[in-house]
């Protein structure tokens, strides 16, 4: 039974290592969407405010 053993062993490590990728990812998405989010909140404000360079103007 040692070939099994060492294969449940091994299959425990992989969970394992497959839980901390998701962890490490799932905080680098939650960081990326925190950025977004506040980028997005500041060219908002530069529309609100009539402060936008980066449209296109309203000249006819």
């Amino acid at each position: 039974m040692g070939f099994l053993d060492d294969a449940k062993k091994k299959l425990g490590e992989a969970v394992e290592n497959a839980k901390e990728f998701a962890g490490d990812a799932t905080e680098n998405i939650k960081g990326f969407a925190a950025d977004a989010q506040e980028k997005i909140g500041e060219k908002v404000d530069e529309f609100k405010n009539g402060d936008s360079n980066d449209g296109p103007s309203d000249q006819a």
